[in-house]
């Protein structure tokens, strides 16, 4: 059971969608780790920064909210309303079309902005959100 699942969820509220972070992020990371490891320690050090973020993390779709949950001794909790959805825009870089990966950033009614980052099928994400709230 997620951290959303135990601490966000309202009693009638049910997860749409969970949305998993890409792991490419984490193995260029975990190369140039390796890699740079022999230079510095500093890219060993980040290698475990994105290590400890990408297990931390979580991304939720309910039928009624918005969670991206961050952070593991300071965690960190947005949530937002499917009603006070205002723009749904995603990004893909070149290499996030060829792997599948992208940010989706919610802009919500009141200047309050859910970043999904790194995530797995971003236009699905997208695609789900837009559907979500045209229910509403």
């Amino acid at each position: 059971m997620s951290y959303i699942e135990k601490n966000a969820l309202a009693p009638n509220e049910k997860i749409i969608l969970s949305v998993k972070k890409n792991p490419i992020s984490l193995i260029l990371a975990w190369v140039w780790g390796i890699l740079g490891f022999w230079l510095l320690l500093m890219p060993l050090l980040n290698a475990i920064s994105a290590t400890i973020a990408f297990i931390t993390t979580e991304y939720a779709i309910s039928d009624k909210h918005v969670y991206e949950k961050r952070g593991w001794l300071n965690t960190h909790c947005d949530e937002m309303t499917l009603d006070h959805i205002e723009n749904i825009t995603s990004n893909q870089s070149f290499f996030g079309k060829i792997f599948n990966y992208g940010n989706v950033c919610i802009q919500g009614a009141n200047r309050n902005n859910v970043n999904f980052k790194q995530v797995c099928n971003p236009q699905d994400v997208r695609k789900t959100l837009n559907e979500l709230k045209s229910v509403q």
